[in-house]
Formats: C-alpha cells, sequence, structure tokens
C-alpha cells in the first residue's frame, strides 16, 4: 500500500484473499491482524474521500458514478472479505485478546454471527437509497427576494426579529419539502422493506433486534430507551413547555408558533462571522484556549480538510470524517453566518480530536469508540469552549451576545430532548410494533402523535400537513436507523462534563482527554467513568441535570 489511491481501492481487495490464505497461529497473529487492520484503514480512507466527494458535489455526474461503483462492487466484496477474516480469526484456539482487542473481538463474533450473503445485495441497495434521498434534500432550495438560496440559508431568516419574514421563509422551507413528498415517502417505504428484510434473513424476530447487534448496542437495551423517553417525559418536557412560555411572553404572541423557536429575544440575531476564513481563523483560537494541541490539531485541518461554507449542490447538514489510514479528520458544514454555525464547527471539532486522540490505539477497530461517546465528544467541546467565546478571549462576542449565546445554547439542550424522544420513539415503533403493510400515512399520523406528545409548547394549529411529514427533515430516519439516542446519552454527558468544568475546568478537560485517548477500548459505562461522569438515564438523573441548567439560564439571564 504504498501507493494508496482512494480511487482505485479494488487494487487493494485482493489483499484480502492473501491473509485469508494465510495459515493463521498463536505466532503470527498479531503481524496478521496488523495488516488487517491497515487493510480496513485502506478501505475505510476510500470510503471517506469517496462520501466527501459527493457530499461536497451531489450534481457532479462523474463522482456520482464514482461512488456508486463504490457502493456497487467495493464495499460488497469489503463485506464479504471482513466476514470470511473475522470467522479464520475467531476460530483461532487458544487466543486470548489483549486489552486493546477486547472489545473489538466481542464485535467480531456479533457481527459475524449476523452476516447473511444474501443480505449484502440489500445492504448495496440500502445505500443507493439512502444517497438519492441525500441528494434530493440537498438539491432542495427556495426562492428569496428574486434569487434561489439552499435551503440552509433559510436559518438566518428564520432567526429575524421581523415576524412576517420568518413565518415566510418557514412557509418556503415546508414548500420545498413538500415538493418531494411522494419521493421521500417511496424511497423511505423500500427501505423499511429492505430493513426488514436483512432481519428476516438474519433470523430476528424485528429489525431493532437486528439492528441493535449489527451496532452493537451491548450497554443499554430498547428497555433503557423506553426509560429514557419516560424520563424526558416527565422531567424535560415541563421545563421545555416553561421556556417556550418564556419566549412567547418575550415577543409578545398569543400562541408561539413553528417560525418562532429560532428567534432570540435577545436582540437582533447574532452574525459571528461573515466570512468562513474568520470562523475558522477564531474557532482555532478557542480550541488554542480549551487545549493547546487541539489548537493545533485545528490548525492543520485548514490546510485542505474543511469544507464549511453553504453553496448550491451541496449535500445539506454537517458532519466529521476520519482519514484512517491519513490520520486526518475532516470537517463538512453548511456555515450561513449565525451563531448555530459556531456551535456546529465546535462539536465537529469535537468529533476530530476524538479521532486523533484515538489514532495512538493499535488497531484500527480499538479506534472506533461507541457513538454514544462520540457524541460525548461533540457536546461536550460545545460546553467546554464557553468560556472563550467572548472577544476578550478573542472569540466571537462581547460580553452581552456570549451570553445570549450561552443561553440560547441551554435553551437548545432543553428543547433537543424532547425532539430526541420523537425521533427514538417514532424509530422504536416502526421497526418492533409496526403492522407489516404500514403506510405513510400511518408513519405521519404516528409522527404527529409523538410530537404532540413530546413538543409542548408551540402551536400547530392550521399546520398538521407539515408537522406530520416532520420525518421526512431528518436524515438519519433515511440514513442511520436509530442512530438519535446516541445524542441524548451523549447531552446528558455533556451537561455533566460542563459541570466539572464549573468547578475546575482543567481538570474537566484532562479528564475528556483521557477517556478520548482510550478509543474503543472500553465499555461505553467505563468510558463516562473515564470522563469522571456517570452513566444513568432515569428519571432521578435528569432531574438533576434539569435542575442545574434552569440554575444556569437564571444565572446569566440575569446579568
Amino acid at each position: 500500500m504504498n501507493s494508496y489511491n482512494p480511487y482505485h481501492w479494488h487494487h487493494y481487495l485482493p489483499e484480502y484473499a492473501v491473509l485469508n490464505d494465510e495459515p493463521l497461529s498463536l505466532d503470527n497473529v498479531e503481524a496478521w491482524l496488523m495488516r488487517w487492520s491497515r487493510l480496513v484503514a485502506a478501505m475505510r480512507e476510500s470510503d471517506a474521500q469517496l462520501y466527501r466527494d459527493l457530499s461536497e458535489h451531489t450534481t457532479d455526474e462523474a463522482i456520482v458514478q464514482r461512488y456508486e461503483q463504490w457502493v456497487e462492487q467495493g464495499v460488497p466484496a469489503w463485506e464479504r472479505g471482513d466476514q470470511a477474516l473475522k470467522q479464520k480469526f475467531l476460530a483461532l484456539r487458544g487466543y486470548a485478546p489483549n486489552e486493546a482487542m477486547q472489545k473489538a473481538w466481542q464485535h467480531f463474533a456479533t457481527e459475524a454471527a449476523l452476516f447473511r450473503e444474501e443480505n449484502v445485495e440489500i445492504h448495496t441497495a440500502i445505500t443507493k437509497l439512502t444517497t438519492t434521498y441525500e441528494r434530493k434534500a440537498g438539491d432542495l432550495e427556495f426562492v428569496w427576494e428574486g434569487q434561489s438560496l439552499p435551503i440552509e440559508e433559510a436559518q438566518r431568516l428564520l432567526e429575524s426579529t421581523d415576524r412576517g419574514q420568518r413565518e415566510r421563509a418557514w412557509r418556503k422551507v415546508m414548500a420545498a419539502y413538500a415538493s418531494q413528498r411522494e419521493e421521500f415517502n417511496a424511497i423511505f417505504l423500500k427501505l423499511l422493506a429492505h430493513r426488514r428484510q436483512l432481519a428476516a434473513n438474519a433470523d430476528y424476530s424485528d429489525y431493532r433486534a437486528f439492528r441493535w447487534d449489527e451496532v452493537g448496542r451491548f450497554d443499554y437495551s430498547p428497555d433503557d430507551c423506553a426509560t429514557f423517553r419516560d424520563a424526558i417525559l416527565h422531567e424535560v418536557v415541563p421545563v421545555a413547555a416553561q421556556l417556550y412560555a418564556q419566549l412567547g411572553e418575550w415577543l409578545a404572541v398569543d400562541a408561539l408558533r413553528p417560525w418562532d423557536t429560532a428567534v432570540d429575544p435577545g436582540g437582533d440575531p447574532m452574525r459571528p462571522f461573515e466570512e468562513v476564513a474568520q470562523l475558522e481563523e477564531t474557532c482555532a483560537h478557542i480550541f488554542q484556549q480549551v487545549d493547546p494541541d487541539f489548537g493545533a490539531q485545528f490548525t492543520r485541518m485548514r490546510d485542505g480538510d474543511l469544507d464549511l461554507a453553504s453553496r448550491p449542490h451541496k449535500a445539506p447538514g454537517g458532519y466529521c470524517n476520519g482519514f484512517p489510514l491519513s490520520g486526518r479528520p475532516y470537517i463538512f458544514m453548511n456555515a450561513v453566518g449565525t451563531n448555530r454555525d459556531v456551535t456546529t464547527l465546535l462539536h465537529e471539532g469535537g468529533h476530530a480530536f476524538h479521532f486523533v486522540a484515538a489514532l495512538d490505539q493499535p488497531y484500527v477497530w480499538s479506534q472506533d469508540a461507541p457513538m454514544e461517546f462520540c457524541e460525548v465528544a461533540s457536546m461536550g467541546m460545545e460546553l467546554l469552549a464557553a468560556p472563550y467565546l467572548t472577544q476578550e478571549k478573542g472569540g466571537f462576542y462581547d460580553q452581552k451576545d456570549a451570553r445570549r449565546a450561552l443561553v440560547e445554547k441551554l435553551r437548545d439542550i432543553v428543547s433537543f430532548l424532547p425532539y430526541m424522544a420523537v425521533v427514538d420513539g417514532f424509530q422504536h415503533w416502526l421497526y418492533a410494533e409496526a403492522p407489516e403493510h404500514v403506510s405513510a400515512a400511518d408513519l405521519d399520523a404516528k409522527w404527529a402523535e409523538l410530537w404532540d406528545a413530546y413538543l409542548v409548547g408551540v402551536d400547530w394549529s392550521g399546520l398538521e400537513s407539515e408537522k406530520a411529514s416532520g420525518w421526512h427533515r431528518k436524515w438519519h430516519i433515511f440514513g442511520a436507523p436509530f442512530y438519535y439516542v446516541e445524542y441524548g446519552l451523549a447531552q446528558l454527558g455533556a451537561l455533566q462534563l460542563w459541570r466539572n468544568a464549573q468547578h475546575d475546568q482543567s481538570a474537566a478537560v484532562r479528564d475528556y482527554r483521557n477517556a478520548l485517548a482510550l478509543g474503543g477500548t472500553r465499555s461505553l459505562p467505563e468510558l463516562f467513568v473515564a470522563a469522571n461522569l456517570r452513566f444513568a438515564f432515569d428519571r432521578g438523573h435528569l432531574r438533576e441535570l434539569m435542575a442545574f441548567v434552569t440554575e444556569q439560564l437564571e444565572r446569566h439571564q440575569r446579568l
């Protein structure tokens, strides 16, 4: 692999056959594992580069064709090759995994048992459908004052103090999504059928049970998720409703409407930067103050590993991806000049630093932390960076706006948890309870039912269709089934991390860094402990954290 080329990934696939044919013994297993690990790193590097290309240029047909070839040929060959090597490795008698391989061994055993040859083709079909959704969602635009704008540009308008402007922008975004309603329904119902077939082929009772093992959720169960949603309903929803009522009073409106929830009553919308270069430079300084190593890592990323500005024909949203062969993290987002963009870059920066910290683990698999803790890394960074947002510390804001940014962040945390419960509850129903011939109308009805239960305080009267189709606007439902409770669990960890930092910022950062460096070598509860956090999600724990958030809100709103 001396001349690695991500677009020639097929050159590396024969190495799977070489590794599979090689006799394996206790004497050579460590060297064999290192070669396999490097091969997987090369394949992940290809996957990351091809997905980056597609994210940055959704309408470039050459890029689309190259990505589709990867999905149709490269990924299935990779999946089959890994399965053969997992079976060979697991069959080695007398092998005792070292500390770096213990969790990977557990994952290998589960994944090998899940594998079915007939599911390889289904995985390919699922990836292609998800890509179709991403391209269609990424191409959505709305017309504003004679100019076509990407959907992400609406965020600036939704923060306007002009309520009429906010409503017009919101309705234009909803109309853009409604124009693809039938397409999105059709895509998802096909995805649902494919996912159910995956589970049936692997002899699982339903897709939820299959997916639980597929993503390696060894530390909590579907029943625990129900406990978490119950705690949110009783301990967070009332707090969120109070905050919505407070916002309505501040805005002097009879009823808070969906287009009112992003506005800051503290003044005109915060515009922390005009150009992404300013966003990059200022965040580099903030990261430097959190920890000098973080600042240095982010500065290196500015040399080709960031794509931050919103533009047409670019995939929606934001993410951080890792290139494990070259050791480079990459951040993708759609910045338009808002405070939320600052939060997004801090968030993705946390992911990037986690990726770099875990690179010291010897195998590519031992670098893979549970996704719940990956989100602690990102959400925790949002809060660890809070003391450095002021201009006197080299940040974006004067003292007043820095307080506004923190208040906005805390309000977002409270309002997010009920939304997370809707997304999570929707998927548990969808994959474990929904009837065989469930329709798009049934999905709309369930989403609306959950929305009304958890999202209390905003008036959606006359907007029933927009409310019910809200699941169309959540990529994870299409592209990453059951990936959402991670954000909720991680938010509880991030709040505890910030609470620790109130007492000793340097100790909290040290605990954070130590936990990141463990990668995937510990269980989820053990990683929480390593960061000096508690892994819990019952009513009592959420009540305690909501009391802390409420106290902080009252304090900073008074200042």
